[in-house]
């Protein structure tokens, strides 16, 4: 017997649905709670075994609550899309899309807001931080932020990220663009002693990007990382410290190793 059977169970026992009605014909205030759960009241919970039964309690998180955590917390592209065919997006009738308080959007630098500086490319919005006019004051008061706003700006043109806007939303972005983004996000960290494995990340990258990110691997590198990538692009195989060719066909014709050595080998 599973938990979510207990908790149904006990869920229709402690507010009365019949689970045999067809939806639409359940109450409001049942079709409310099942969509949105409990929120916070707990429910018992029993699962019993051939050698007794275990019992707690636990508030009941609602089929609507389940899906967007399952959605957020994922990793499987395959199961994102899944979950994306039960969510809808809407515009926020208090910042209008913006998805910044209405104090964040009153406030403007350089003659922008802070909306019209997030609609920008990364390419132009670090343009903007580099050349930003201040007087003494506010360069004093300033000064420390900008530098790090312009570094990580910086580490995203770096992957060959520049081309995105600072408001584009997560789920647009492609497998390999959220792989380069987290990237970004630890060469900002400068950890050490770190082992990063990377699946394919100059997929979709322009030549001169692609030179970047090598240049951003090397840097992890560097400083005391092991980076292991994953990759067809001959430049990045020839970049590498250590090559090691898997075959000598692809699927079940493959999985030995073929080769291993210097890309000079």
């Amino acid at each position: 017997e599973s938990w979510t059977g207990s908790l149904l169970q006990n869920l229709s026992k402690e507010y009365g649905i019949d689970f045999d009605r067809p939806w639409n014909k359940l109450p409001r205030r049942h079709r409310d709670l099942l969509l949105r759960g409990s929120k916070g009241r707990k429910i018992a919970v029993t699962i019993k075994f051939s050698t007794g039964k275990i019992e707690w309690q636990r508030s009941f998180e609602g089929v609507l609550n389940a899906l967007y955590r399952r959605f957020r917390q994922t990793k499987s592209e395959g199961m994102r899309k899944y979950y994306m065919r039960y969510l809808s997006e809407s515009v926020c009738s208090s910042c209008e899309g913006q998805r910044l308080r209405p104090e964040s959007c009153a406030v403007s630098v350089g003659g922008l807001s802070l909306p019209e500086l997030s609609s920008r490319t990364i390419f132009e919005a670090r343009e903007f931080v580099s050349g930003v006019s201040l007087n003494p004051t506010e360069r004093r008061i300033a000064e420390e932020v900008l530098k790090e706003i312009d570094g990580r700006l910086g580490f995203l043109t770096d992957v060959g990220l520049g081309y995105l806007t600072l408001d584009r939303p997560g789920p647009s972005l492609s497998g390999g663009e959220s792989q380069r983004i987290r990237l970004a996000s630890q060469i900002g960290s400068e950890l050490t002693g770190v082992l990063y494995i990377l699946d394919e990340p100059t997929i979709g990258l322009h030549q001169r990007d692609n030179r970047r990110l090598l240049a951003t691997l090397k840097r992890l590198r560097d400083i005391g990382n092991t980076v292991v990538v994953v990759e067809h692009d001959a430049e990045t195989i020839r970049s590498a410290d250590h090559v090691v060719d898997f075959g000598p066909g692809a699927g079940a014709a493959g999985g030995e190793v073929v080769f291993s050595g210097t890309p000079v080998q």
